[in-house]
C-alpha cells in the first residue's frame, strides 16, 4: 500500500493501515517529513509522484493528483471503517464552527462525539475512537476524489471563491464540495442553506431527504429565523439569547438542523447555542484596554469570510487583512473597506490589496502584522474595535492561520496594555 503525504493525514492513514496488517510505504517530496515519522514504514521521496506497481494508493488531501493517476481519497478510507454514523460538513465559510457546534449539541443530549476531519484530528485517525455519531469538517481537498464516503448526515453551508490556487475555477471547487451530498442516499438527510444557490443547485438534485435552513427568513425553510426569533421542529428561541460566538446564525441553524436530524433533542440544542464559547482565531475578542476591542478572526482566509467579519462587527471597525492571496478576486474586499473607519494592509499580497482597494479612503500598508498592529494601536480611540480579518492565507510568514492568530494576540494584548513596541 502507497500513502502519499506524510502530513497529519497520510501519518493517521498509514498508521490505520498497519493495524490492518498491511505493507505501507509513505512518499512525500519533504524528506524531513517522512523522516519524522514514527512508523515502520518504506519511505520514498522525490519530485514527482511515485509510478510503481502498489495494490492500492492512499492520498492526503495536501496532495493534488495530476490527471490518471489513481488513488483512493483518504476521507474513503477512513469512511469505510467507520463503525458510527458520519455527519459531514462542508462549504466554504463556517465549517469550523459549524461542526463544533453539532458535536456539542450530541454531547449536551448524551451522545458521544468523535470530531475531526479537517479540524484537528483526521478521519483516518478515529477509525477506532469509541463513539456513537462522527462529526467530521470536510473541505474540497479531501472531497475531491471522494468516492465511497457516506455521510448519513450532510451539510451544506455556502459557496464563495476561495482555494482557486488549487482547483481550475469556481465551479470545480464547487463540484469538489459538491460531492458530500452526492455520495448521499435516499435514506440520508441533507441540511441545505437556501440562502445560498450553490447549495440550492446541489440540493434540488440530491438523492437524500432534504432539510433546508435560512437566516433571511425562507418560509419553506426548516429551519429558519422569523422576527426576533430562531425556529426549527421542537426549537424556538429568541435571537438575544443566541451566542455571539454560533453566529453568523446560519451556522447555528445549519448545526441545529444536523443534530436534530442525527439525534439530539431540542433542549440540547437549544442550551448549546445559548452558551457556545466559539473556537481560537474565529472572531474571539482576545484583547481589551483604553476602550478598544482587539477580535482575531485569523481564520477568515477569503475575501467573503472577511466581508462577513467586517459586518459582523459594531460600528466601524479598523480593519487588519493581508497574507498571501490565493488566487482570488480582492474586488469584494471594497465593500468591507468601506465599512471600515480604517483599513491596514500588510504581508505579501499588501500591494495586491492595495490595488483592489484603490480610489477608497483611509487604507495604507505596512510591512508586516506588527507594523499593522503598532499603526492601528495609534489610530484606536474609545468604543473602537480593531479587527483581524485577513482575506489572504497565513503562509507568507506563519505556519498557520492558528499561528498568525496567536502572534496577533500577544501582539493585541501588548497594544492594550499601552506597549507601544508591539
Amino acid at each position: 500500500m502507497l500513502v502519499l503525504g506524510a502530513g497529519r493525514s497520510g501519518a493517521a492513514a498509514a498508521a490505520l493501515l498497519l493495524r490492518a496488517g498491511a505493507r505501507v510505504a509513505v512518499y512525500d517530496r519533504d524528506a524531513a517529513a517522512l523522516e519524522a515519522l514514527a512508523l515502520d514504514v518504506e519511505r520514498i521521496t522525490g519530485p514527482e509522484l511515485p509510478a510503481g506497481a502498489f495494490d492500492h494508493r492512499v492520498a492526503s488531501p495536501g496532495i493534488p493528483l495530476p490527471a490518471g493517476y489513481e488513488a483512493m481519497a483518504e476521507v474513503d478510507l477512513a469512511a469505510s471503517r467507520l463503525t458510527a454514523p458520519l455527519v459531514g460538513v462542508t462549504g466554504t465559510n463556517g465549517k469550523s464552527t459549524t461542526t463544533v457546534l453539532i458535536a456539542e449539541m450530541l454531547e449536551a443530549a448524551g451522545l458521544r462525539c468523535a470530531v475531526g476531519g479537517n479540524l484537528g484530528t483526521p478521519l483516518s485517525a478515529l477509525v477506532e475512537t469509541p463513539a456513537d455519531v462522527v462529526v467530521a469538517e470536510l473541505s474540497s481537498f479531501q472531497l475531491e476524489h471522494a468516492s465511497r464516503l457516506h455521510a448519513r448526515v450532510a451539510v451544506l453551508l455556502n459557496l464563495a471563491p476561495d482555494h482557486l490556487d488549487r482547483h481550475a475555477s469556481l465551479e470545480a471547487y464547487g463540484s469538489a464540495k459538491a460531492r458530500l451530498a452526492r455520495l448521499q442516499r435516499p435514506d440520508d438527510v441533507l441540511i441545505a442553506n437556501l440562502d445560498d444557490a450553490w447549495a440550492c443547485a446541489v440540493a434540488a438534485g440530491a438523492a437524500a431527504q432534504v432539510r433546508g435552513f435560512s437566516a433571511a427568513g425562507d418560509p419553506d425553510a426548516e429551519l429558519r429565523v422569523a422576527g426576533s426569533e430562531l425556529l426549527g421542529p421542537g426549537l424556538r428561541l429568541p435571537l438575544e439569547r443566541v451566542s455571539a460566538a454560533a453566529r453568523p446564525l446560519d451556522n447555528a441553524l445549519a448545526a441545529a438542523g444536523a443534530a436534530l436530524a442525527a439525534g439530539a433533542d431540542a433542549g440540547a440544542v437549544a442550551r448549546v447555542l445559548e452558551h457556545f464559547e466559539g473556537l481560537p482565531h474565529r472572531g474571539r475578542e482576545v484583547a481589551s484596554g483604553g476602550g478598544v476591542r482587539w477580535v482575531n478572526d485569523s481564520k477568515a482566509t477569503n475575501p467573503a469570510a472577511a466581508l462577513a467579519s467586517v459586518r459582523a462587527q459594531p460600528g466601524a471597525p479598523i480593519w487588519i487583512a493581508g497574507g498571501r492571496n490565493k488566487g482570488l478576486d480582492l474586488a469584494p474586499l471594497r465593500g468591507a473597506a468601506a465599512r471600515a473607519r480604517h483599513t491596514l494592509l500588510y504581508g505579501e499580497a499588501r500591494d495586491e490589496l492595495a490595488a483592489a482597494l484603490a480610489g477608497l479612503a483611509r487604507v495604507e500598508t505596512c510591512a508586516d502584522l506588527a507594523g499593522a498592529v503598532r499603526a492601528a494601536a495609534a489610530l484606536a480611540r474609545p468604543g473602537d474595535t480593531v479587527l483581524l480579518a485577513p482575506a489572504c492565507a497565513s503562509f507568507d510568514a506563519y505556519r498557520s492561520f492558528a499561528e498568525r492568530g496567536e502572534h496577533f494576540t500577544v501582539l493585541a494584548r501588548r497594544a492594550a496594555a499601552g506597549d507601544a513596541t508591539c
